[in-house]
């Protein structure tokens, strides 16, 4: 009976440390991450790298995650969207839509611009190729990311594509 009791005192005390965390993580837009990484993010070419890996893998969760309080100003080309603003849940699913259409091939910064000026909103060029899933025919363009100040955070304020 003794140890019962010490196994539901030790599950209790777990519980009670592990659930703010669950209760956290499930807000929308939130996960749970470490200080370090938090801290890495702040960097804008830290974000671009993490862009470029989440692009390639057709992570549409992180790249809507990137999305600030406000809107992002979105045009895809002739493939998506005319252009427009869109919070952080119409990105998930606008960007989600465009992954699920057109696999992506590649993308690849080449390009970077005011990186090192942290006052002003930094953009980088990527290269990209994507193939639509019904037809197979592959595609080329350039797609511009724009990162701009949110407090002390860097957000995704838009994306833009060109052939």
């Amino acid at each position: 009976m003794r140890s019962l009791l010490i196994y539901l005192s030790v599950i209790s005390f777990i519980s009670l440390m592990v659930w703010p965390c669950e209760i956290e993580a499930q807000r929308p837009g939130r996960t749970l991450q470490d200080p370090a990484s938090l801290k890495e993010a702040s960097s804008p070419s830290k974000i671009f790298s993490k862009i470029e890996i989440s692009w390639r893998n057709s992570d549409a969760r992180y790249l809507a995650d990137l999305v600030g309080s406000g809107k992002a100003y979105i045009v895809l080309g002739e493939k998506g969207p005319r252009g427009g603003y869109y919070s952080k849940s119409q990105v998930f699913y606008l960007m989600k839509r465009m992954f699920g259409e057109y696999s992506q091939l590649k993308f690849e910064f080449v390009k970077y611009h005011n990186i090192n000026d942290r006052s002003k909103k930094v953009f980088a060029v990527a290269s990209r190729s994507y193939k639509n899933i019904r037809s197979d025919k592959v595609f080329q363009d350039k797609v511009y990311i724009t990162l701009g100040k949110e407090g002390d955070d860097w957000v995704l304020t838009e994306i833009k594509t060109t052939r």
